[in-house]
């Protein structure tokens, strides 16, 4: 039997947004210097940051010096149903109303050395995002677990962990982000991913991600995240925080094992397929590991 490990990687965590929006996005409202500073300000703490705004390349280049934190040229592409993250790309190279050209889409992201990400599920509808339909596409690296935006404005369900469990269930490797989609301030710092990276630099970001070497959060942090003699451990992270819940899931979203404290473990069987983690606050704070995938 062999566990996946996607934190066996030397590196330090770095925390960044991944969905952003200036008032470039006709859904926008700031210019792209406010959101820096929001991003920048007191006990923010954010590493980097992609600009992802609607069906066009914003220019970061006035800002690419900056040593306080990273800005990555992403863009969300699809005018409304289906919308998808496109970051680390060069151009914009989308018809924002062809519903039917995802794959390509993602081959050339894949292209320029960038990854796709699926937007907010279920935003506005439960069927948002369908399993059938993501289950055709390929070339996606993940799907939002959890997107602040959609909390924020009470429009549909802002965690998609039933989607991911189900999509991960039939095979698909698939990994969970937790984004913003920031639009005004309300939606700043919400929602984060903790990426253990070599170095703070854009390509060792985006190859730790892509790996899978990271994990989302609302608002919770975990260290020490290990696997010794099939054994999956892992501790809380904030030292203010007294104690928090510890969930195993599995396929098809069957919880494996819940416990309370400052850490947990858990000792694989072989069968699973995949285990993964979600680390919870008894105020709704959360965070959500990757999978640890099993071979056999």
């Amino acid at each position: 039997m062999k566990i996946i490990n996607n934190y066996r990687y030397s590196g330090d965590f770095f925390k960044g947004n991944l969905h952003t929006h200036t008032k470039e996005s006709p859904c926008g409202h700031y210019d792209l210097e406010t959101i820096i500073n929001m991003y920048t300000s007191y006990k923010m703490e954010y590493d980097f940051l992609a600009i992802t705004d609607h069906y066009r390349i914003t220019d970061l280049s006035k800002y690419k010096n900056r040593e306080d934190i990273l800005l990555i040229n992403g863009v969300e592409f699809k005018k409304s149903n289906h919308q998808t993250l496109g970051i680390n790309v060069k151009e914009y190279f989308d018809d924002e109303l062809n519903d039917s050209n995802h794959n390509d889409l993602f081959k050339k992201v894949n292209d320029f050395g960038g990854i796709n990400i699926i937007c907010h599920p279920h935003m506005g509808k439960e069927d948002y995002w369908t399993f059938e339909r993501l289950s055709e596409l390929s070339g996606y690296v993940g799907i939002e677990v959890f997107n602040n935006n959609v909390r924020m404005d009470c429009k549909g369900r802002a965690t998609a962990t039933d989607l991911w469990d189900e999509l991960l269930s039939s095979g698909k490797k698939v990994f969970g982000f937790a984004n913003d989609d920031m639009h005004i301030f309300s939606r700043a710092g919400g929602a984060y991913n903790y990426v253990l990276a070599e170095e703070k630099s854009i390509n060792s970001i985006l190859n730790a991600i892509k790996r899978g070497s990271f994990y989302a959060s609302f608002g919770v942090k975990v260290k020490n995240i290990k696997v010794e003699d099939n054994i999956i451990s892992l501790e809380k992270g904030d030292e203010r925080v007294p104690y928090v819940f510890f969930k195993f899931i599995s396929k098809n979203g069957e919880v494996l094992k819940e416990e309370k404290g400052v850490k947990a473990s858990y000792k694989v069987k072989g069968s699973e397929g995949y285990v993964r983690v979600e680390v919870y606050r008894e105020d709704g704070a959360r965070a959500w590991l990757q999978p640890f995938f099993i071979e056999n």
